[in-house]
C-alpha cells in the first residue's frame, strides 16, 4: 500500500468519524451517550469486517450506528417496565437503578417468589409485552392457562416488591448461583429471550442445571449455524 493510498484511506477515515458522531448527537442529544453510541458501533463495524467492502460505507456506518441506539433504546424501555411492573403502587420506595445490578435483584426476587410459569407469563406478558395469545403459543398452553398463571403472578408480586424494596434478599454466596443471575441480567439487556426464558423456567435457582441448559442451547445454535455456513449478522437483516 502506498503512502498516498495510506493518506487517502485516513482521510475518509476522519471524515466517517465526523459523520458518525454528528448522527450520533442528533439520535442521543447527549455528547457523553454519544461518543460512546460512536464508541460502540466502531467496535461493532470492525467486528462485522464488512465497512472497507461495502458499496457505501457511511449508509453501513450509518445503519449500524442507528440499529445500535434502538436496541439500546429498546432495552431501556424493557427494563423500565419491569421495574415499573415490579414496583406496583410502592411509588414513594426507592427502586434499584438500571445498573446490571439492579436487573440481577429484580430477578433473584422473581426466581426467589414466584414459580417457574408464573415468572416466565409474568416477563413475557407484563415486560416483555406479549398477548395472552401469543405467550400461549410460545409456550404450548392456552390463553387461559396463561391468563390464570398471570393471575397468580400478579398475586405473588407483594413479597417480590417487599423483598426488592427493602433489600432482604439474602447475598447469593454460591458462584453458580450469582453466575445464573449473571446470566439473566445479560440475556435480558442484551433481548436475548431464549436464553432469558431457558434459565427463568427451570425450577429454582440450581446453577449447575441452569448453566447447562443454557450452554446446551448455546451450543445446538453454533452447530446449526456451522453446518449452515453461519448466518446473516443481525444488523444487517435490520438493513
Amino acid at each position: 500500500m502506498t503512502e498516498a493510498t495510506m493518506e487517502k484511506q485516513n482521510i475518509e477515515m476522519h471524515r466517517l468519524q465526523q459523520v458518525l458522531d454528528r448522527y450520533c448527537l442528533s439520535l442521543t442529544k447527549s455528547r457523553v451517550e454519544a461518543e460512546d453510541l460512536s464508541q460502540e458501533t466502531w467496535v461493532k463495524v470492525m467486528d462485522s469486517a464488512q465497512l472497507t467492502e461495502h458499496a457505501n460505507p457511511e449508509a453501513y456506518l450509518l445503519r449500524i450506528a442507528r440499529n445500535t441506539w434502538i436496541d439500546r433504546v429498546r432495552r431501556k424501555t424493557t427494563h423500565a417496565r419491569m421495574l415499573e411492573s415490579v414496583r406496583g403502587t410502592a411509588v414513594h420506595s426507592t427502586m434499584p437503578d438500571e445498573s446490571r445490578i439492579g436487573t440481577e435483584l429484580v430477578m433473584q426476587a422473581l426466581m426467589t417468589f414466584l414459580s417457574p410459569l408464573q415468572r416466565t407469563v409474568f416477563l413475557l406478558r407484563d415486560v416483555i409485552g406479549y398477548s395472552a395469545q401469543e405467550t400461549a403459543l410460545r409456550l404450548g398452553l392456552t390463553p387461559g392457562a396463561v391468563k390464570a398463571a398471570l393471575h397468580r403472578a400478579r398475586a405473588a408480586l407483594p413479597p417480590v416488591r417487599k423483598a426488592v424494596l427493602e433489600g432482604t434478599l439474602p447475598v447469593p454466596n454460591d458462584e453458580g448461583l450469582r453466575e445464573v443471575l449473571r446470566a439473566l441480567a445479560i440475556a435480558y439487556e442484551g433481548g436475548d429471550l431464549e436464553g432469558m426464558l431457558t434459565l427463568v423456567q427451570q425450577d429454582g435457582l440450581e446453577p449447575a442445571p441452569a448453566i447447562a441448559v443454557l450452554q446446551g442451547r448455546r451450543l445446538r445454535a453454533a452447530s446449526n449455524q456451522a453446518r449452515h455456513g453461519g448466518s446473516v449478522p443481525s444488523m444487517m437483516l435490520a438493513a
